[in-house]
């Protein structure tokens, strides 16, 4: 958990793409892992901890300020109709100018439900921030 802490820095700015070291925190949002990441803390009831996340699926807040800043989801109409990721599109472009983290514990679980996004032929990453750059 030490390297995913946001630490004495706080929430700082941060790149994050898929060919980046960076990418590899997808997977604490997986099935259960963050209830066991909060309770390997072993948290006091009214403590939390701030965690470097690549993006948060499902669960997210946005300061909406920061997210119009960035275009919030402006994009829609540069996307085709089987898609996914658009979550992460707009999560992508606001951690890169102001930064994102997760809070432990969340409390939030995923209740692992068929998607109702059959189709994702298109990764809106690809096409908001261009192919070249995830």
């Amino acid at each position: 958990m030490n390297r995913l802490n946001c630490g004495r820095e706080g929430v700082r700015p941060e790149r994050v793409r898929r060919d980046d070291p960076s990418f590899g925190r997808w997977a604490l949002h997986n099935a259960a892992n963050l209830t066991h990441a909060a309770a390997e803390l072993n948290l006091a009831p009214e403590d939390w901890r701030l965690y470097k996340v690549a993006w948060v699926g499902g669960c997210v807040l946005f300061d909406r300020d920061a997210l119009v800043d960035c275009g919030g989801f402006g994009f829609w109409d540069q996307l085709p109709v089987d898609l996914a990721g658009e979550d992460v599109a707009a999560q992508w472009r606001v951690m890169e100018r102001y930064g994102g983290a997760g809070i432990l514990p969340s409390r939030a679980v995923h209740l692992e439900s068929p998607t109702t996004v059959p189709y994702r032929e298109t990764d809106a990453a690809d096409v908001v921030l261009g192919v070249d750059e995830v």
